[in-house]
């Protein structure tokens, strides 16, 4: 199976390591990522304003665009899913007909066919299936005890995302149980880490990743995994010059959850972009028999 491929620009500078274990993993687990070509920026942050038609274009012609490649649109990052989501589900609004026309005539591009803009998770989940992935599972993760952590921008708003329940998401968790992992309970999974916040108030941003990370340690969770950029920046550097006694989460690896996916399905260390984190997972998945 092929799939129409957004990356986006994260995933070509901070987040590359998200980007390369997500091609390779996607190979050995049975599908196959093509990048659109002459992608754009979604935007990064979906303008809620109702006239902010400027802030909209950028998704909406990377839409049109996939509409021209297949009938599904595959990203990665947290932020380009909630944008692209978002943005194409105004696009289908009936009430917003005349914005669509206007939209349209401006990227002055043909737009082929109805096309979902989905999560690679969705893939996984959907598509794929946990019991074809448990089957293609070479080093399974057991006694890895892991909490899933998805940000906001998964699962809000839940009525135009419909990505999992907004309170209590399930599908990284199941599929960590897939890779023989075992999700821990976690009270604070779509708790905002302080998000963009970490630019001008690195105090709150801290203090806000700083309570899921201390969280998901006193449910005795060894590592977390997202699927955000900046959900992984601010968990992992914003717990930097904070470490000590008081702050529990400072020895939890944050992961992306291709990374682990990646290395139950057989990827090498040196594909799995362990070397562009700020905290060195490789002696701690040593120690537990997983490198």
């Amino acid at each position: 199976m092929k799939y129409v491929y957004y990356p986006g620009c994260t995933l070509y500078t901070k987040a590359k390591n998200l980007d390369s274990c997500a091609r390779k993993a996607a190979v050995r687990v049975g599908f196959e990522l093509e990048e659109m070509p002459s992608w754009v920026c979604c935007g990064a942050i979906y303008n809620t304003s109702s006239d902010d038609f400027a802030g909209r274009v950028g998704a909406t012609r990377n839409i049109v665009r996939a509409s021209q490649l297949g009938d599904k649109l595959v990203t990665l990052c947290a932020a380009c899913y909630n944008v692209l989501k978002r943005a194409k589900v105004r696009l289908d609004q009936p009430e917003n007909e005349v914005e669509r026309k206007r939209m349209l005539d401006f990227i002055d591009e043909p737009y082929e066919r109805d096309v979902s803009v989905v999560h690679y998770l969705d893939v996984l989940k959907n598509d794929i299936g946990w019991d074809a992935i448990r089957e293609k599972v070479v080093k399974p993760l057991e006694g890895l005890k892991v909490a899933s952590y998805y940000g906001c921008l998964m699962v809000r708003p839940p009525e135009v995302l419909g990505f999992d329940d907004p309170e209590n998401p399930q599908v990284m968790d199941d599929l960590m149980r897939a890779l023989g992992a075992e999700p821990t309970g976690f009270d604070f999974k779509t708790e905002c880490c302080g998000g963009y916040l970490v630019v001008n108030r690195k105090e709150v941003a801290k203090q806000s990743s700083k309570r899921i990370l201390d969280n998901a340690r006193s449910w005795g969770a060894e590592a977390i995994v997202t699927t955000c950029p900046l959900c992984q920046y601010n968990l992992e550097r914003g717990s930097e010059g904070s470490r000590g006694p008081g702050f529990k989460g400072a020895d939890i690896p944050v992961f992306y959850f291709t990374q682990l996916l990646g290395l139950a399905v057989g990827l090498e260390k040196d594909e799995l972009g362990f070397d562009c984190k700020a905290l060195d997972p490789v002696g701690f998945l040593e120690k537990k028999g997983l490198l």
